[in-house]
């Protein structure tokens, strides 16, 4: 049985394509099938966009870049300067006009158009993303990073992980930036993101994408689609742990694992595994092993 089919560089808008800009890495070969990455530096461009029919998030990753743009039928011309950490929309299905002025580093992730429309089906109405320019979103910006780190570390990731990710995305995005149209889709997203149990699995989910990554209680908040105190709350009561003391426990297993079935240095696991230092993690790991990462690795 074929699987989902991939999403192409073809169907983009083919930026890191243009004459002045240098494309870094991309996301062709890797198997992902809900996403198109790429990582580009860019130099000073002005181009009409064609519609494509995925929608593309726009993270600057660094430098900066005063951004003029206008999108036939959704927004006027607009003018900002996009920093570092904020992120912009090319709405699918929408033809655009952009001029760039800098140098950024600039990842451009293009989001498969089944993920929004398995949305839509779930909610019962079209989802119709807001074409934001210029903005911060903490999660957002976890996510390419994550997936960013995925592109780099080509061999060690399979496409499950980004595709996770890919889905978290859009379904962000889908729940705060997009056109509200009424009562309907409020108890849909009722339903879909306010329900503790569903939220708590959604974000245990993300959480196991994401064990490396530095993650805040208010983003797996986001993802569960509630606050911080009714997620705390409901993590707790589904789990039995906090929302830090589960994440400890998952990165203590995951280092075990990579203790036992590969060679790598033990400072290099600890860094894979969320530990902002080779000391800590060593202290982490004893605290609930027993023994250090050394010694256990020694008698397995």
């Amino acid at each position: 049985m074929n699987g989902p089919a991939l999403l192409p560089e073809r169907d983009t808008h083919a930026i890191p394509s243009l004459r002045q800009n240098r494309l870094i890495a991309d996301s062709r070969g890797l198997g992902w099938t809900d996403l198109y990455l790429s990582l580009t530096a860019e130099q000073p461009w002005s181009a009409e966009l064609q519609s494509r029919p995925h929608d593309c998030l726009v993270y600057c990753l660094n430098g900066q870049a005063l951004v003029e743009r206008r999108i036939d039928g959704v927004a006027e011309a607009e003018r900002a300067l996009l920093k570092p950490r904020m992120f912009s929309l090319i709405p699918g299905d929408h033809r655009s006009t952009w001029s760039i002025g800098g140098r950024p580093d600039i990842v451009l992730l293009y989001l498969h158009r089944r993920l929004k429309d398995e949305i839509a089906a779930e909610w019962g109405e079209a989802v119709e993303l807001l074409p934001r320019l210029a903005q911060f979103d903490p999660l957002l910006e976890q996510l390419c990073v994550a997936l960013l780190a995925a592109l780099r570390e080509r061999s060690r990731f399979g496409g499950a992980y980004a595709d996770q990710l890919a889905r978290t995305a859009m379904f962000h995005l889908a729940a705060h930036h997009a056109a509200a149209s009424g009562p309907p889709r409020e108890a849909a997203l009722r339903r879909t993101t306010n329900t503790p149990a569903a939220g708590v699995r959604r974000a245990i989910g993300y959480l196991q994408t994401c064990l490396a990554e530095p993650l805040a209680v208010e983003a797996l908040a986001e993802v569960a689609g509630s606050s911080v105190p009714v997620f705390v709350r409901a993590f707790k009561a589904h789990t039995g742990l906090t929302p830090y003391q589960y994440l400890l426990r998952e990165r203590i297993a995951r280092a075990k694992e990579l203790l036992v079935a590969t060679r790598r240095p033990v400072s290099e696991i600890a860094l894979d595994t969320g530990f902002a230092t080779p000391s800590h993690f060593a202290a982490a790991f004893q605290r609930r092993v027993g023994v250090t990462p050394t010694a256990y690795r020694a008698d397995r």
